[in-house]
């Protein structure tokens, strides 16, 4: 992956130490002030890739520790100035930065769930709010980010704070990847194999020159489960629909020409599944209740069919972290999401 978030310094006290050896004048003179985020009476100016802004240092180190232990370090006496406001250069992404000190300073850029938000603005205050130890915030950007993977059956779909086009899902993944937030994997691959073109499953995505790829282990995982997931996964789901041919239950099960006539509605209803799972519909969707309601069947067939329909949905979710090989029920390690206290609809089940 050659992506921006590879950029991120895990050494900010050094940055601080450091500032004064690269003078914004020789490192880019390309740089400029963020304007929503350059206050005149700011007490210290941050400079991440061609961007700068003038903040209050004070504010930032009341909410992060390692600022304010990088405040609290002295600074060369020929430290660069601006204006006399002291000068950090930060190894940040400088969108990632613009979130981040944008969530902190205006608490109306970035309201808790269930407002709005994006992507972007997630995964940038993710990363930093972790490697600047900011607790609540990458809490709350958590949140927002789990929203979109429910972790129960009964809650798919979600109702995200925040969408993402199909083309770009792999990013969901490489973030998921690159800070450890495990528990949304499963459904995060699921959702990641609904949408995407082969190649971008080979290839990746480029998006303003910018490559992003999944690992090679999670590459050929996500290419084998494409197609069992599609075909075989998707096929025991919805079983129930033509198996067995009599069904225990009819109605009108001693009664020829009724009985003839509910399994004609479930060839009707196979034939319904057939056209869908070669548009590649997914199990969860494959068959929803509105088509239980629609079949030409009497009650006790449908009756019959819905409960082991829905057995085998549920064996298909409970399956979904070994299908990419992801930890089972019962795995004793930490998991993020039990740590900062995140609602259950938010933390898969195996943990």
């Amino acid at each position: 992956m050659s992506a921006t978030s590879e950029q991120n310094s895990d050494t900010p006290l050094k940055d601080w130490e450091d500032s004064s050896a690269v003078p914004l004048s020789e490192s880019d003179a390309s740089c400029k002030p963020v304007e929503e985020l350059w206050f005149s009476d700011g007490t210290l100016v941050l400079v991440a890739g061609t961007s700068m802004f003038r903040v209050y240092g004070g504010l930032l180190a009341k909410h992060s520790p390692v600022f304010g232990h990088m405040l609290e370090s002295p600074q060369s006496d020929d430290a660069e100035l601006i204006d006399g406001t002291p000068v950090v250069h930060l190894a940040d992404n400088q969108d990632d930065l613009k979130y981040f000190l944008s969530a902190l300073i205006d608490y109306e850029f970035f309201g808790a769930f269930p407002a709005t938000t994006t992507f972007d603005t997630i995964a940038g205050i993710i990363r930093l709010s972790k490697k600047y130890e900011v607790g609540s915030l990458r809490k709350r950007a958590l949140i927002h980010l789990s929203s979109a993977f429910p972790m129960t059956r009964e809650e798919f779909p979600a109702s995200p704070s925040w969408t993402l086009p199909p083309t770009q899902w792999i990013r969901v993944i490489l973030l998921a990847r690159e800070m450890s937030l495990d528990w949304i994997l499963p459904t995060a691959f699921y959702q990641l194999l609904e949408n995407p073109t082969p190649s971008q499953l080979v290839d990746g995505i480029n998006i303003d020159g910018v490559q992003f790829e999944l690992a090679p282990q999670d590459r050929l995982r996500a290419i084998e489960q494409s197609i069992v997931i599609c075909r075989r996964a998707s096929a025991e789901i919805v079983y129930s629909l033509w198996g067995p041919a009599h069904m225990v239950g009819c109605y009108h099960y001693n009664t020829k020409q009724r009985a003839s006539s509910c399994s004609t509605g479930r060839l009707e209803s196979r034939k319904v599944v057939e056209t869908r799972m070669k548009e590649n519909v997914f199990p969860m969707n494959l068959w929803t209740a509105e088509y239980f309601t629609a079949m030409d069947v009497c009650n006790g067939c449908r009756y019959k069919m819905q409960p082991a329909h829905q057995e085998a949905v549920d064996v298909f979710w409970a399956g979904l972290p070994e299908r990419f090989g992801l930890p089972g029920v019962g795995c004793p390690e930490t998991d993020e999401g039990r740590l900062y206290g995140l609602d259950h609809r938010y933390s898969f089940s195996f943990f």
